[in-house]
């Protein structure tokens, strides 16, 4: 039987992970800084969205890259489509929850929401009728040979546990940390599994959302999915541990992921400006034209690219993207493919960035 969150608010001792705590809230506000300076957030948090996606995605099984999202994004495959979906429904849902979080709360309504923005046209087969909507048939947690580890609370009894869950997310008097809050938060979400499909993936934005919602951080950039798929056995292991056992090891654990995820973001964000100013320079030496600076933006928000895409976003010519691409393939700045028509050109630099390569 699954203990209520309230229960459990006196199940750690912040001595046993005080260092990990004092750590992640000084890289935490280290990065939230170097955000705040940074000037090209337009080309910076839609990567980090994307790069997200990708790990949330891997760690519910699908194999993808960062280099087949952004290829599918201008030159689409059928086999490709659910990937797509998915990384769209990734961004659309945390737009959401960020606009609707600046004024609103936590409600049933919103879990239901960006549950149903998550999970369009992705659910698995068979459960579309339950988009948007808490499980109505008991589930199982199963490891990866079909053993039966966690039966969370019945589908009767779902809402009185996110009723419960909800009054603390929304609770700002309680003195509890948010980061500690923040990790008893995703474990108790987890146990209750209260969706049919898609329970990891809304339990992992819900961190990012209410790290924004309780000012830890001033933007949803803040995901943990890629230093989870470090060791996402341990992951698993670690939340099903917690329903038993103190939260302290729990808690301890999610600390360090931040941690790791943190300056994994403080050095992608380092390396990103490096290659802009480097970019920007050679750039200048082989375009002479007005619209350098787009050209520029261009490059970072679609590394990879070809003539369409880059004559629609400057309103140019065909001919006269096609010659920009060239002339920036001759310098190196971008590899182009062996096609004489509709030839694509890739950012390597870049993606090998976000690939974290």
């Amino acid at each position: 039987m699954l203990e209520f969150i309230e229960e459990r608010k006196n199940d750690f001792d912040v001595g046993y992970f005080i260092n990990e705590l004092a750590v992640a809230s000084k890289n935490l506000g280290i990065l939230e800084a170097k955000i705040d300076s940074y000037q090209f957030n337009s080309i910076l948090i839609p990567m980090l969205q994307k790069k997200e996606a990708v790990s949330s995605m891997y760690i519910e099984g699908t194999q993808t890259t960062i280099t087949d999202v952004l290829k599918s994004e201008i030159n689409p495959q059928s086999k490709d489509e659910k990937i797509r979906i998915e990384v769209e429904n990734h961004v659309k849902t945390l737009i959401y929850g960020a606009e609707y979080l600046r004024t609103g709360k936590f409600t049933h309504s919103f879990i239901k929401k960006i549950h149903e923005y998550m999970m369009k046209g992705i659910i698995t087969p068979g459960l579309e009728k339950t988009l948007g909507k808490y499980k109505q048939k008991d589930n199982q947690i199963k490891n990866t040979i079909g053993v039966v580890v966690y039966t969370p609370p019945s589908a009767s009894e779902t809402k009185k546990y996110m009723d419960e869950l909800l009054s603390f997310m929304n609770n700002e008097t309680d003195g509890l940390n948010s980061l500690i809050k923040a990790a008893m938060i995703h474990s108790q979400f987890e146990s209750i599994h209260p969706f049919s499909d898609g329970n990891g993936r809304i339990g992992r934005v819900l961190i990012s959302l209410y790290l924004f919602k309780a000012k830890v951080i001033n933007f949803p950039f803040f995901y943990i999915s890629e230093a989870i798929n470090m060791d996402k056995s341990v992951y698993y292991r670690m939340l099903t541990d917690s329903r038993t056992s103190s939260l302290n090891e729990w808690i301890k654990y999610f600390l360090h992921k931040v941690s790791v995820q943190t300056m994994k973001h403080i050095g992608y964000i380092d390396a990103l400006n490096a290659l802009y100013v480097k970019t920007k320079n050679i750039v200048k030496e082989c375009v002479n034209s007005p619209k350098f600076d787009e050209i520029i933006e261009c490059l970072f928000t679609h590394p990879v690219i070809n003539a369409v895409i880059l004559e629609d976003q400057l309103s140019v010519s065909h001919g006269q993207a096609v010659r920009y691409l060239n002339a920036l393939e001759r310098k190196g700045v971008l590899l182009g493919d062996d096609r004489k028509r509709g030839k694509t050109y890739y950012f390597q630099e870049l993606i090998d960035l976000a690939r974290g390569t």
